[in-house]
């Protein structure tokens, strides 16, 4: 009797063991219930990224500017002169919550001027400005998906400002200018809609342009840098549809971008210190750019995205080689490679 009793009591035990021993190795080789579900497809992706979601975007863009845009917003094209203009950028992405997510971009730049008549042979390697972001989403429903987001990213002037020296003459410019040497806050709102295997993004944004003491800004009486400046504020309208076709997601798209005017003076005293400054005259505009590009799915962790932007209408060349104010004429092509975990 006693034998059969604890032969009961071992065969209950290795039972209750072999129970909890299954359970904890499902568990390694299960998802992990911490982080978000996350499509492999494109178009039933939201707006972002979900909560426990880590991701690293690379890539580069690439323009070989030709010609300008004139006061009337015709294209015209440079005098044996070309601009090559590249931009790389590292960026990250961490979804915080289900609804809420930071990210953060740096950037550099590689730019080349060159003029066959002039003998004008120069390049200059820098890096770019870094924008910190953060979005937050207001409504997501699935199947199909809809997803409609707001959110703010800062820009902080950290490029380079500094042209050269004034006092030398123009030929002693040997730097190119690669920033507006102003902080910009952006904010948006932008909403997704998923109709079966295709989808429409729109993106609505404002992007305050605040003033700063600029090192390339000359102040003519005394002969000096540290003028200050204001780069006219931007309203932005983005529209984007796109097709998904396997793993295999098409885009195509429009940007319309509404430029103010473009401030210069000295620093007021007390708490304005824009008083002082004055528009300049035809250097606020508009300007539209259409877009098309393509992402692969590799699987859900990582992305190959390729895209073209067309430059349709810009504005009066004033402040070259700024592009973030009045960009030259060209086809910009970029390239990003996107992993996450």
């Amino acid at each position: 009797m006693n034998r059969i009793l604890h032969n009961t009591q071992r065969l209950a035990v290795i039972s209750v063991a072999t129970l909890f021993s299954v359970n904890a190795e499902a568990g390694g080789f299960e998802g992990k219930t911490m982080r978000d579900p996350f499509s492999n497809r494109s178009v039933e992706r939201g707006l972002v990224l979900g909560k426990g979601w880590f991701q690293i975007n690379a890539g580069s863009s690439y323009k070989n500017a030709t010609g300008y845009w004139d006061s009337e917003g015709v294209q015209q094209d440079f005098q044996n002169a070309n601009w090559l203009y590249t931009t790389q950028h590292l960026g990250i992405r961490y979804g915080l919550t289900r609804n809420f997510e930071f990210s953060w971009t740096v950037k550099s730049h590689y730019v080349a001027l060159t003029n066959t008549d002039l003998g004008t042979d120069t390049s200059m390697f820098g890096l770019g400005d870094p924008e910190l972001g953060a979005t937050y989403q207001l409504y997501k429903s699935s199947t199909p998906m809809t997803s409609i987001v707001t959110y703010a990213k800062y820009k902080a002037p950290f490029a380079n400002e500094m042209p050269g020296n004034y006092v030398g003459g123009p030929n002693s410019f040997s730097n190119f200018v690669l920033t507006t040497g102003t902080p910009d806050l952006k904010v948006g709102l932008a909403a997704k809609k998923q109709f079966g295997p295709a989808a429409v993004t729109v993106d609505m944004r404002h992007v305050k342009r605040f003033s700063a003491l600029t090192n390339y800004a000359i102040e003519t009486d005394m002969n000096q840098f540290s003028s200050r400046v204001k780069p006219g504020d931007l309203n932005i309208l983005d529209v984007q549809g796109e097709m998904q076709l396997g793993p295999l997601n098409v885009q195509a798209g429009g940007t319309y971008t509404q430029r103010g005017f473009f401030q210069i003076g000295s620093t007021s005293d007390g708490w304005l210190p824009n008083k002082n400054l004055e528009s300049i005259e035809g250097s606020n505009g508009w300007a539209m750019d259409a877009r098309i590009g393509a992402t692969l799915n590799l699987f859900q962790e990582m992305d190959i995205n390729a895209n073209a932007l067309i430059p349709l209408r810009g504005e009066d060349l004033m402040f070259f080689p700024l592009e973030d104010v009045h960009p030259t004429y060209g086809l910009v092509y970029s390239g990003e490679l996107v992993y996450r975990f």
